[in-house]
């Protein structure tokens, strides 16, 4: 694979972000899900596991995650 290849590799791939809410202690804060961004859809899966969605993109998982801040990793 040639640097021209791996270039556009990178620039294709999705997104991963993290969804931060803060701690009830001050800076504390943990992750409660995790999101992959494609250029239609956005996949969503929650820490834990037991929620897993496909939404329309980070608008969506900010108005789901009202609270909570988004983090590319």
């Amino acid at each position: 694979m040639n640097s021209d290849e791996r270039a556009e590799l990178a620039y294709s791939a999705p997104r991963l972000v993290a969804v931060v809410e803060p701690g009830a202690d001050e800076p504390a804060a943990r992750v409660v899900a995790w999101c992959l961004e494609f250029d239609d859809s956005t996949q969503v899966v929650s820490e834990d596991g037991s929620l897993r969605m496909d939404l329309d993109g980070l608008d969506s998982v900010r108005r789901l995650f009202r609270d909570a801040d988004l983090v590319w990793v």
